[in-house]
């Protein structure tokens, strides 16, 4: 399922969030290197950035929006680099249609799929966008390793589907601290088309 402007859209905090084309070609960048010195140019007046330090936001850009996406289809991506010094990752935006009858058993709903995690928890919040988000944490094993991979969401019932905003990452505590972030993240998402 797309999210289509027209429709669906986040509506971002561009302190905090940074949108990221899931492929290129994409309007108006033909590659990825052509968004990634857009992205830095529309961040420096931000930052004082010396020639290296934005090179090297270049460099970051440009493998942000060269990297593949960690499951099929998500409808956007973000960058979380917020204006404040914070975690810099990158999350990714799902969008399912509602099956008739699942909005009252959302919590279900976001807790599903989960085989094989070593943790789990879904804590629903009240939410102005949703009426309900849910948020659930799971471990997941890293093959090959003892370690274990965090996997966040925030999910969320509106019109006729089921949002999710994703975060999976190796370190436990970053992953934490996005979480807020990706709750603000999903509220931002308005039915209408883009202003």
């Amino acid at each position: 399922m797309e999210l289509n402007d027209a429709v669906a859209h986040f509506d971002a905090d561009p302190d905090v969030w940074v949108p990221v084309p899931l492929g290129f070609p994409s309007e108006p960048w033909s590659t990825p290197q052509a968004w990634a010195a857009q992205a830095v140019a529309d961040l420096a007046p931000f930052w004082r950035l010396d020639d290296l330090q934005r090179a090297d936001l270049e460099h970051m850009a440009l493998v942000v929006a060269s990297s593949p996406t960690p499951l099929p289809d998500p409808v956007a991506r973000f960058w979380h680099l917020p204006v404040e010094p914070g975690v810099s990752r990158v999350v990714h935006a799902y969008a399912e249609t509602l099956e008739p009858g699942w909005r009252e058993r959302i919590e279900e709903w976001a807790t599903d799929g989960y085989d094989g995690a070593l943790f789990q928890r879904a804590e629903p919040r009240e939410s102005a966008t949703y009426g309900t988000l849910v948020c659930t944490s799971a471990l997941w094993p890293i093959p090959g390793s003892t370690g274990a991979a965090a996997v966040l969401r925030v999910i969320g019932a509106i019109a006729d589907m089921i949002v999710v905003i994703e975060i999976i990452d190796g370190d436990i505590g970053i992953a934490a601290r996005l979480l807020e972030p990706a709750v603000g993240l999903a509220e931002s998402l308005r039915l209408g088309p883009a202003a």
